[in-house]
């Protein structure tokens, strides 16, 4: 077992340092859950059974040279924890772990109730050694049904649920968003729960379980595909709703413009591109069946100008829109520096560089008032 605790940098805690959570199993979700219970200011153990193969070691992009590379994603998602291997299929090994779930506030479980029943630690059994603890179970697709045997990755839970259906240009192929949006979804919702049942916890002195799985969070997610199926609706289709065009090039990057149609007369005054009167952009349906020529047209204002400026004059009319940033974007943020969301770290075999803080900061009235520390 090894210790990967950083150096704390700002305020975080909300969660006392005596409570014990304990991760089995290793995913994004349960990972994610864990790393933010950190941040919160619990002691995380992550047990990974000996026969199960961890996917974070294969996430992208990497870190390091040769031997020493690893994942960027794995090392910002273990930081903080204890990290144990256990053999589950040796007694002593199954013992040892039982005693650490019965001394545990909080458990987080990756997989399905066959999995860990064939471990000798089913749902139940886990329930029972810790009764006055919040247990929480993540799944991919849920105990059974048509796509238990799918792989477990994002861009199967993109393309099943639907959401690639949302991204990029609708006359072509489907698009897979970046990163790992739809299992991050699963792992702040899974949070959810925990900080729920704790709560419930505090206030009658019972323990609490619940499930959810990276489908139930896709559909959560795209909520308005679920709405619109249950009411009997025609799901819209990308541009029906009167929004504007896509990403557009500028001068340093890309800029993303979404409208709504009373900002058109706005958008056209910021972009000052006279080939904006064409009666073939005068309407929302236009906008959309005429795209193509209409980012043409805009492009040729936007290739010269700054994102960072079109995005503040966007803003200034109550425009919803933004610039695509990219990570050297995000470090520079006056706003991120301001408020230290990046950590400096240190790993060994590889050297020191920063990870992202937690998204919050737990701030005295001395805070917010100006007179104590970074607001």
């Amino acid at each position: 077992m090894r210790n990967q605790n950083a150096p704390v940098t700002r305020p975080t805690a909300l969660l006392p340092e005596t409570l014990r959570v304990v991760e089995l199993g290793e995913a994004i979700p349960t990972a994610l859950a864990g790393q933010y219970l950190v941040k919160l200011g619990a002691d995380v153990t992550r047990i990974l059974p000996a026969d199960t193969a961890s996917v974070l070691d294969t996430l992208e992009p990497r870190v390091g040279e040769g031997d020493d590379s690893r994942s960027a994603a794995a090392e910002w998602l273990r930081r903080g924890k204890s990290l144990t291997t256990v053999d589950l299929t040796d007694p002593s090994g199954l013992a040892g772990v039982e005693a650490l779930i019965a001394e545990a506030d909080v458990v987080l479980l990756w997989g399905t109730e066959a999995e860990w029943s064939g471990r000798g630690l089913a749902p139940d059994r886990v329930a029972e050694l810790a009764p006055s603890a919040v247990v929480g179970r993540v799944t991919p697709w849920g105990d059974g049904g048509p796509y238990t045997g799918f792989p477990d990755t994002e861009l199967a839970f993109q393309a099943t649920s639907g959401f690639m259906k949302l991204v990029g240009v609708l006359d072509r192929e489907p698009v897979r968003l970046g990163g790992h949006a739809l299992q991050g979804a699963a792992g702040l919702l899974a949070l959810d729960g925990v900080m729920i049942g704790l709560f419930r916890r505090e206030n009658t002195g019972q323990g609490a379980r619940f499930t959810t799985s990276e489908l139930e969070a896709a559909a959560h997610v795209e909520w308005k595909i679920a709405t619109f199926v249950q009411a009997g609706m025609r799901r819209e289709l990308r541009g029906e709703d009167g929004g504007g065009p896509a990403a557009v090039r500028c001068r340093d990057g890309f800029f993303g413009m979404f409208f709504m149609p009373r900002h058109w007369p706005d958008v056209k005054a910021i972009i000052g591109a006279p080939g904006l009167e064409d009666e073939r952009f005068a309407t929302p349906e236009g906008r959309h069946e005429h795209l193509a020529e209409l980012v043409a047209i805009v492009e040729e204002s936007t290739r010269t100008r700054s994102k960072l400026d079109l995005y503040q004059e966007f803003q200034a009319k109550d425009i919803p829109a933004g610039y695509v940033a990219t990570l050297s974007d995000l470090r520079t943020s006056p706003q991120y520096v301001e408020r230290r969301f990046f950590e400096p770290v240190s790993i060994d075999g590889v050297g020191t560089g920063e990870l992202p803080a937690a998204p919050w900061q737990v701030l005295t009235p001395e805070d917010v008032s100006g007179e104590g520390a970074v607001a």
